[in-house]
């Protein structure tokens, strides 16, 4: 009897947005100012199963500037799936085990922070149920793409003078009451955007986030907007053209009032 079997093989290539390898079948080092590192990618992955197929995870080791992160994305040449000729077969790749999913978002990754000793971060495949397909090899090509961008700070507390800037991250428990809205601590991390904000007593405020908006608001985990940041009398927070943010203004118990924050 002659026996037809499946092979299945995902190369793992990458590219440096910041660097000077092309590729990560070997460890790749890239610099940039006060940033050094080395990222190590497996070159490739022999699927087993279905399911969950594991690798050796991705590692990195070096420096990172203050206020800097590394950020590792993936991208595939057969959008997510090993093909054998006109057959297929999709899979995830993720960071840990799970149910195959057609419309899984690809993992990524971030560094914080590195040091000498190599920080891992686990990677895999998760593979769909292939028993019903035909015989051949299946393969793909998974491109990564690193590079190191300003790290997001959080804020886990607050008090006057405190300043959020753009893009920045509120993480509360505690609710605060501003200019006629409260910011609710189950709808944190919020993060402060710029947004057009219309508040026509006759319709629903409605909020539009844009890059140049004319206000600073609050964006909750849920999608929603915490438009209402100052002092009574002037409840919206104006963004100027020269602004980077909101600056605590007052802080008295769980009452908490911001303006408008001018960079010196």
């Amino acid at each position: 009897m002659k026996i037809k079997k499946r092979i299945f093989s995902l190369a793992l290539a990458g590219a440096l947005t910041l660097g000077l390898l092309p590729a990560f079948s070997s460890p790749a080092l890239a610099a940039d100012g006060d940033t050094s590192y080395t990222l190590t990618i497996p070159s490739t992955l022999t699927v087993a199963n279905s399911g969950w197929n594991a690798t050796s995870g991705i590692s990195a080791t070096g420096t990172l500037a203050s206020g800097k992160k590394l950020t590792v994305m993936a991208s595939s040449a057969n959008s997510w799936a090993l093909k054998s000729g006109e057959n297929s077969v999709g899979y995830n790749l993720a960071t840990a085990t799970g149910t195959y999913s057609s419309s899984a978002t690809p993992a990524s990754w971030e560094f914080t922070e590195l040091s000498n000793t190599a920080m891992t971060k686990p990677m895999g495949i998760i593979v769909e149920d292939y028993s019903s397909k035909p015989a051949g090899t299946y393969q793909d090509t998974v491109t990564f793409t690193a590079k190191v961008e300003d790290a997001v700070v959080t804020h886990t507390t607050l008090s006057v003078g405190d300043v959020i800037h753009l893009g920045e991250v509120l993480s509360i428990s505690t609710n605060y009451y501003t200019g006629g809205q409260a910011i609710q601590s189950s709808k944190s991390p919020f993060t402060l955007v710029r947004a057009n904000v219309n508040d026509d007593p006759s319709s629903d405020t409605t909020v539009t986030e844009a890059e140049n908006g004319q206000y600073y608001v609050l964006k909750g985990n849920d999608g929603s907007y915490c438009v209402c940041l100052g002092t009574p009398g002037t409840s919206k927070v104006e963004a100027t053209s020269t602004s980077d943010g909101i600056i605590v203004n007052t802080l008295d118990g769980n009452r908490l009032y911001f303006t408008t924050h001018e960079p010196q």
